[in-house]
């Protein structure tokens, strides 16, 4: 009875429908305006979870930090651009010219990720700061070592190219649509998308984006493996506005950060919680609360604790006339003198290892301390208090972390803002230390320790770095200075090790 009865008013509402000609077209309407916007939709806000990241490091590497959907660029966009704007780039060979560490088969280098919002967009996650590059051999091919830090990598450099490419006449729907159709073949309605939405949105987004960091140019040039982490908080997420303080850094390492559990963080201790660290650094990266990837950056943080740093390419092993091989016996006497000299604020169980030592005892370039103040500490404790950051740990300083020396044979140039190329630069006075000296060349300097940064190798592959600049001084730190150098040497031999 029920059936008949609801077939009966299915029959009658059809009659209905076709007698009446204005709801035929309005239902027509309706399905053209629902089409549209599920393709609008589709083609532009869907996201789909990330795929074929197969381990940790891999999520590292690769994986998503949740900043695509506010600073991604379009795929093809992105991979065409080197190409069209070659120019605004320090050198040539694309992105490889900003130092950028590329391993074979990938689409991508290592610090950018792939997720598809609407279409596969590229942004950058914490490997793009923090994956260290090697060669001991300046003809053998380089090592890779995720969580270590990113010392050939030009980020103002990729920031002010995608910049320069957005404000040129050339990054337009024709033109741009020409190059991309000569390494790939988009679907039709990718075209019409790609030309006439994500071109022209994404013009206005990178030059937005470039005017966000035009306070820059008044400063000193980063140079590779170096950024300025915290005045882009300050002057865009805390809303503080800009101000003369220079916050130029080298990129520290990430591995084995359990070792590192009850240490204040960053060069100069501005926070002292891990899980707040990660999240800050993707805050600043372009992560928001709903685009936040709890999980990803879980997974990221589980495995900073536990991966070490990298074996030591030096040791006993190696032939004899080997510049990476180590005298055991000149080791063992560089052990005592660290242990003498050092380990009270530079090993594990040393009681200064991970404090923030006042900088009128170091004497080292205080620019760093000055940038943060306890305003800025206030206001990120406090930091859109409608969602759950938890932040609380953020503090005023006004020194430098007594830090780890595990894998110090990877971390030059030395000191907080990179101003000293080797170890064994940094046993001299202040006065004695280079004054110049070329840095982002992956070529360790086996007699040093560091990397090379003298010759003409470095000063084309480098960048010139003067300590007479603001913000680039090379004076303090003067511990181990006054050694003989016999016991100089000796420590050098054992720092080799670690």
């Amino acid at each position: 009875m029920r059936v008949a009865m609801f077939t009966d008013a299915m029959r009658k509402l059809g009659c209905c429908i076709k007698a009446c000609k204005p709801v035929r077209i309005g239902l027509a309407v309706l399905a053209v305006v629902l089409v549209v916007a599920f393709t609008g939709w589709y083609k532009l806000c869907r996201e789909e979870s990330q795929t074929g990241l197969s381990s940790p490091e891999e999520w590292f590497k690769y994986g998503s930090i949740g900043a695509e959907r506010t600073e991604g660029i379009p795929y093809w966009i992105w991979r065409i651009m080197p190409k069209m704007f070659p120019e605004y780039l320090p050198g040539p060979g694309g992105y490889a010219a900003l130092g950028l560490p590329w391993e074979q088969g990938k689409d991508v280098p290592v610090g950018f990720s792939v997720k598809t919002v609407g279409v596969p967009r590229v942004a950058f996650n914490c490997a793009f700061c923090h994956t260290a590059r090697y060669r001991t051999d300046p003809a053998g091919r380089p090592t890779l070592v995720p969580a270590g830090p990113s010392h050939t990598v030009n980020a103002q450099g990729y920031a002010r190219f995608i910049a320069a490419a957005a404000n040129d006449a050339r990054f337009e729907g024709a033109t741009m649509m020409a190059e991309i159709g000569k390494v790939y073949e988009l679907p039709w309605l990718d075209k019409l998308i790609y030309r006439y939405v994500l071109i022209p949105g994404t013009k206005q987004a990178l030059i937005k984006y470039g005017q966000s960091f035009g306070w820059t140019e008044e400063k000193p040039d980063w140079g590779p493996g170096r950024i300025d982490p915290f005045n882009p908080i300050k002057f865009g997420v805390l809303k503080m506005g800009t101000d003369d303080t220079i916050g130029n850094s080298d990129m520290p390492p990430l591995w084995h950060m359990k070792a590192r559990a009850k240490h204040a963080l960053h060069w100069d201790g501005l926070n002292t919680d891990f899980h707040e660290v990660a999240v800050s650094s993707a805050i600043g990266d372009g992560m928001t609360y709903k685009t936040m990837d709890e999980d990803g950056l879980e997974r990221i943080e589980e495995w900073l604790q536990d991966v070490p740093a990298p074996q030591s390419p030096y040791g006993i092993d190696k032939p004899a006339g080997s510049p990476y091989r180590i005298d055991a016996a000149r080791a063992a006497d560089g052990k005592q003198v660290f242990e003498g000299q050092c380990a009270g604020c530079h090993a594990a169980d040393g009681k200064r290892t991970g404090t923030v030592i006042p900088v009128t005892e170091t004497g080292t370039d205080r620019h760093r301390v000055d940038m943060w103040t306890a305003e800025a500490a206030k206001r990120y404790n406090a930091y859109q208090k409608e969602y759950n950051w938890g932040f609380k740990h953020f503090q005023d300083v006004d020194g430098y972390v007594a830090v780890l020396l595990d894998g110090i044979w990877l971390r030059g140039p030395y000191l907080h803002n990179g101003s000293v190329p080797s170890l064994r630069d940094l046993l001299k006075p202040p006065a004695e230390r280079p004054a110049v000296f070329y840095r982002g060349y992956d070529l360790l300097d086996p007699v040093n320790v560091g990397f090379v940064s003298q010759g003409d190798v470095a000063a084309k592959t480098g960048f010139r770095f003067d300590t007479g600049v603001a913000g680039n001084g090379n004076g303090g730190h003067l511990y181990g200075t006054e050694l003989p150098e016999e016991q100089k040497a000796a420590l050098l031999e054992y720092l080799k090790t670690l």
